[in-house]
């Protein structure tokens, strides 16, 4: 790795016009071949930071800035976007506001093609891009026909195609499984190391840049509240905490175990921190275990809430065809009921038919085959009126949802289709905008929202409509942590009151916090659908779905020897388990 610096950033401020401060007084900087983190909530400036780094600020947005940057020697406040994006390049956090062409190989073509590469190389690099990031075979899909994590996969290896010597890459994990958010920090890591890259990313998904980052720089309100080493900066659980910033599961639990365990934070100490990774936590927690330093308590985990006999979602048997030049069978002989009250989580790996089988519930999609039934009602009986009084279906992307001018009059929009009295929609408007966060936004056009306020907007309105059966398709898309969970309390809420939650995620730490059973798909086939903990124990299922149990279930396994239950899922359930070692 050479040592001269790629990017640096001197004390940056900005302020958007009519707008906020979103920076203030940042500094960082990042040598050739390094892979800088960037954390912090919602609103807290990263992607602001971004907009910087590619010209986008102030090409497209304007404001008032102080400060200089300096990247690869060019200063992209004044270099022309042409000449920029021959060595830097930027993955949207939303892949569909970068595609331009009709089909995946044209659009990895597009870039290298404007920058006047030769054919051939536009030829090499698709089909590398296209490799490494998963979507060789997809070549001649339209970006519409794709999942979401498809789309996400595709912008990013059009980035890639540009070999830029700076890669700017903002969540573009935010909508794959778990399995291809691994593969694609893998591929990160291999362009810093092979390719000399230089690249800077913002992601919720702090295990994997525990994992990957040399360096990780937390912004809060548009301040630098840390910046430093993996190891330095995840050590200060309490400030990340406090600025909605949540460090990997397993270096929480050791912090807690420091409060709780006499002795612990010496060791420790000693020993170089807490762990960041899970075999780091494995290998300390069995070298203290086999001392004799912990003694393990059993603990009962907690038993599953009871559910109603009531089914209230049900598919028989069905198939579904997409038509296309080359047709696309989605789903194959579907079977599944689902009970009022439960919370059902519906997983697997991108392109498995998750989406395409919650949109029969809702008539959006005729089956080929099989009957789709709504509390017991045939759906292709039902009106898409009748439907949405018993069912909200919240989008994995909300732009497809939102069209109002405000964000109250989002929330309005479906009450009154419903024909409900002014003072009941005035009512439910508030208690939502209250749920969802969203008081001090209601006035404002949703477009002028980041990405995760306008879901949770999206979210709201469905919450609004008072459905006794509430689908959420990926809710946890470019979510802070904070937000996810925020967003899974109102559902668990809600089937307090009876509601029945279908939730598609890839996060599989909030799945197994809130989650009661679960429904692995493969290419279109129900493989698994059981009880969490039961699922989560299937290791076949779970490799063949590209799925991983969250990082506290796979520890809990590793010390089942111990006699730790095998598939804990919280960190407090984990925590209960230790005591001092002959107290």
């Amino acid at each position: 790795m050479t040592e001269y610096s790629t990017a640096k950033v001197n004390n940056v401020t900005f302020t958007y016009e009519r707008g906020p401060l979103a920076l203030h007084e940042v500094s960082f900087e990042v040598k050739k071949g390094e892979i800088l983190g960037i954390l912090g909530a919602n609103g807290a400036g990263k992607t602001t930071l971004c907009f910087h780094l590619n010209g986008i600020i102030p090409t497209v947005y304007t404001g008032v800035e102080k400060g200089s940057i300096s990247l690869c020697g060019l200063d992209p406040w004044e270099t022309p976007i042409i000449q920029l994006a021959s060595k830097v390049s930027m993955v949207l956090q939303d892949p569909e506001s970068q595609f331009t062409t009709t089909n995946v190989a044209s659009e990895l073509f597009f870039g290298p093609a404007n920058l006047a590469v030769e054919r051939d190389e536009i030829l090499r690099r698709a089909a590398w891009a296209a490799k490494v990031c998963g979507i060789d075979g997809l070549e001649e899909r339209k970006p519409k026909e794709l999942s979401g994590g498809q789309k996400q996969r595709v912008a990013l290896a059009a980035g890639l195609t540009m070999l830029p010597e700076v890669l700017i890459l903002d969540e573009p994990t935010s909508q794959l499984d778990p399995i291809g958010t691994t593969e694609v920090f893998d591929v990160i890591k291999q362009l810093a190391n092979t390719e000399d890259m230089t690249i800077l990313i913002t992601s919720h998904k702090t295990d994997e840049i525990a994992r990957l980052a040399s360096k990780v720089l937390v912004l809060s309100d548009g301040r630098v509240m840390a910046l430093g080493t993996p190891k330095d900066v995840f050590a200060q659980t309490e400030l990340l905490d406090s600025v909605g910033v949540n460090p990997p599961a397993v270096t929480v639990l050791a912090a807690k175990m420091a409060k709780k365990i006499p002795g612990f934070q010496e060791r420790l100490e000693r020993i170089g921190g807490l762990p960041l990774t899970l075999d780091e936590s494995y290998s300390m927690l069995k070298e203290l275990l086999d001392e004799g330093f912990f003694q393990v308590e059993w603990t009962e985990p907690l038993p599953a809430p009871p559910m109603s006999d009531e089914t209230v979602l049900e598919v028989e048997n069905v198939t579904f065809v997409y038509p296309a030049r080359i047709p696309v069978t989605a789903l194959r002989g579907i079977n599944l009921k689902i009970k009022r009250g439960e919370i059902v989580a519906i997983v697997g790996q991108n392109g498995s038919g998750k989406t395409t089988l919650v949109k029969h519930f809702l008539g959006l999609l005729e089956a080929t085959e099989g009957v789709t039934k709504v509390e017991g009602e045939d759906v292709s009986e039902l009106t898409t009126g009748s439907i949405a009084k018993s069912i909200a279906l919240i989008l994995q992307n909300p732009d497809y949802q939102l069209f109002c001018i405000s964000v109250e009059k989002e929330l309005e929009f479906g009450l009154r289709n419903l024909g409900l009295p002014e003072d009941e929609i005035a009512r439910r408007v508030e208690e939502s905008l209250k749920e969802a966060g969203l008081e001090d936004m209601r006035d404002i056009f949703p477009f002028r929202l980041s990405f995760g306020d306008r879901r949770k907007v999206a979210a709201a309105a469905g919450i609004a409509m008072d459905p006794d059966i509430l689908i959420l398709d990926e809710p946890t898309t470019a979510q802070d942590y904070q937000g996810r969970h925020a967003l899974c309390q109102i559902a668990t809420r809600m089937r307090e009151k009876g509601k029945t939650i279908v939730m598609i995620s890839h996060d599989m730490d909030l799945v197994a916090q809130y989650a009661d059973r679960l429904v692995v798909m493969v290419e279109g086939i129900i493989i698994a659908d059981g009880p969490k903990r039961e699922v989560f124990s299937m290791h076949e299922v779970m490799d063949k779905a590209f799925l991983k149990p969250p990082q506290i279930i796979q520890l809990s396994q590793k010390l089942e020897g111990y006699g730790i239950e095998k598939n804990l899922v919280t960190v407090d359930e984990m925590l209960a388990c230790f005591k001092a070692g002959g107290a």
